[in-house]
């Protein structure tokens, strides 16, 4: 699972050139919400680390924000509608219940990438699960993903804390991996585009 500020992605992998997309969102990417919602509250940006800190002294369930997509089994992930109803709860409240919104959101935020890989995993039971990308570092989310996997025995590969922020590490881990591969695109096939992973 890709979890980033502009990705939110399930991927098969089979290897680096055997890969393909089964579920991503039709919106907003789950880091980019924190992002967002860590604006409304002026608490500056990246809004990860900082939503998840403020979220250890709120209240998780004071706000009963709704589960995006929760009804429909479509393998797809929506934070629009929950950035919006965050976004009511901060107009109508103080800074003191920050941490409250905060604990909320997050708790609904990772709730719903938690409901749309249960409904996955009942066609296609785990045996390793990998969660990567800068938003992988919500100690919060990783904890959820590592109870969901439990009943499957599955293992969670994590990547450590401190890559976990650095796009230039990641990118040029891949790298290596191609090189090493001697897989290689000539310069006029290349295609760009910063929103697709390969």
């Amino acid at each position: 699972m890709l979890v980033s500020g502009g990705h939110t992605q399930v991927i098969e992998v089979g290897s680096l050139s055997d890969m393909q997309t089964v579920m991503r969102t039709l919106d907003d990417s789950f880091g980019e919400s924190f992002d967002k919602v860590a604006k409304m509250m002026g608490l500056g940006y990246p809004g990860g680390p900082v939503i998840e800190k403020l979220a250890l002294t709120g209240d998780a369930k004071r706000y009963p924000f709704t589960i995006p997509l929760a009804r429909t089994p479509k393998l797809a992930f929506s934070y629009s509608g929950l950035k919006n109803a965050v976004r009511l709860a901060i107009e109508a409240g103080t800074k003191e219940d920050y941490p409250d919104i905060a604990a909320s959101f997050q708790h609904i935020a990772s709730a719903h990438l938690i409901n749309k890989l249960k409904r996955y995993f009942k066609e296609h039971p785990p045996k390793r699960f990998a969660i990567v990308g800068g938003a992988s570092a919500n100690l919060y989310l990783r904890v959820q993903i590592e109870n969901l996997l439990q009943p499957y025995g599955a293992s969670l590969l994590l990547t450590e804390l401190k890559y976990c922020s650095d796009n230039a590490a990641m990118i040029g881990r891949i790298a290596v991996e191609m090189y090493q591969q001697n897989n290689f695109t000539e310069l006029n096939e290349l295609k760009a585009n910063p929103k697709s992973l390969l």
